[in-house]
């Protein structure tokens, strides 16, 4: 059973509805979701049969979570959308499996304690520390603002990984004793061009640590931080025993030689490249510039299969045939 509550200024309502549903719901209800409530937490009744919650846009007067991890402990599913009032939030449950966080205020600190998650997401802007104990995990997706200390224990089973923010560079180096990590993606968020965070981590390093990735994607501007400390050594050949075969990179600029020299380091040291995608914002997708570095990388790399196309914020992704955006990327 699927329960929508959805009402504005209704603490009251809420609380009625936790407290006085033993009969009906209780025992019974395996999904609930709830939109646009102030919920208060007291004397409220366990659910053991649910598995499946969804909080958006609540104000939940569970300031550590301590009361949801009680009443719901046999939660698989989990997605808190812009849930306030919390103070030092815990999830701690020991049957979830897939779990949503989006988080829109500043928390000192977030922990998880999940030992059979599977999949997490997590956005937030400002976090001072965040612990994750998650041994199962194998897809995770993180999206911080503001970096603080961040605290995760050996996923050994992690093979998806997608990290986004403005200091790209030092939040990845948080993973990098992560070695069963197949498909990374990079994002950097949205900073003006130039601001960076000060971490000296390059492509090359990168790629020399995540040995074990067979899917690499660059989104936005993620490309730009690390052409922006783009160094000569950088251009020195690995081993060419890297995995990756599939490569994507989404570029906010092109500047023919230096976009070309990072574009080198990449495929020089993947000798098992098969796929190469690159698109160009719009911009510049139709530029005599662009043009010529297509025509470079094509040159360099024949055997190849190369894809291109155009990308701007807010639009579908397009295929570039002779220069002209003609085509949805898939």
């Amino acid at each position: 059973m699927t329960l929508l509550f959805e009402k504005r200024q209704t603490k009251f309502l809420a609380l009625i509805f936790f407290n006085q549903t033993e009969n009906l719901y209780s025992h019974n209800l395996l999904e609930l979701e709830l939109k646009h409530a102030w919920l208060s937490v007291e004397n409220m009744n366990p659910m053991p049969m649910l598995t499946s919650l969804t909080l958006e846009f609540i104000r939940l007067e569970d300031k550590n979570l301590t009361e949801l991890n009680k009443s719901f402990p046999n939660l698989l599913v989990l997605n808190l959308i812009d849930v306030r009032g919390l103070k030092r939030p815990m999830i701690h449950l020991l049957n979830l499996k897939t779990c949503q966080w989006i988080i829109t205020d500043a928390s000192p600190c977030l922990i998880l304690i999940t030992p059979n998650l599977t999949t997490l997401n997590l956005e937030c802007r400002k976090v001072v520390a965040l612990y994750i104990e998650a041994p199962l995990l194998s897809n995770f997706h993180l999206a911080i603002d503001h970096l603080g200390a961040v605290s995760v224990r050996t996923f050994k089973n992690l093979k998806s990984l997608s990290l986004k923010s403005s200091y790209i560079c030092s939040l990845i180096q948080k993973f990098l004793h992560f070695k069963t990590i197949e498909n990374l993606t990079l994002n950097s968020g949205d900073f003006a061009v130039g601001a960076f965070d000060d971490s000296k981590f390059t492509i090359k390093k990168m790629l020399t640590y995540f040995r074990t990735v067979t899917s690499l994607c660059f989104n936005t501007r993620a490309w730009l931080s690390f052409e922006a400390r783009y160094e000569s050594f950088d251009r020195v050949c690995l081993d060419g025993r890297l995995g990756l075969t599939t490569f994507r990179g989404y570029l906010l600029r092109v500047d023919p030689a230096l976009t070309f020299s990072l574009v080198a380091c990449v495929l020089d040291q993947c000798k098992d490249l098969v796929d190469v995608s690159l698109l160009i914002h719009r911009d510049h997708a139709a530029a005599h510039v662009s043009r010529r570095f297509m025509d470079w990388c094509v040159a360099g790399w024949p055997r190849l299969n190369w894809r291109w196309g155009a990308w701007e914020e807010g639009t579908e992704d397009t295929w570039i045939t002779n220069g002209i955006p003609n085509a949805q990327v898939n």
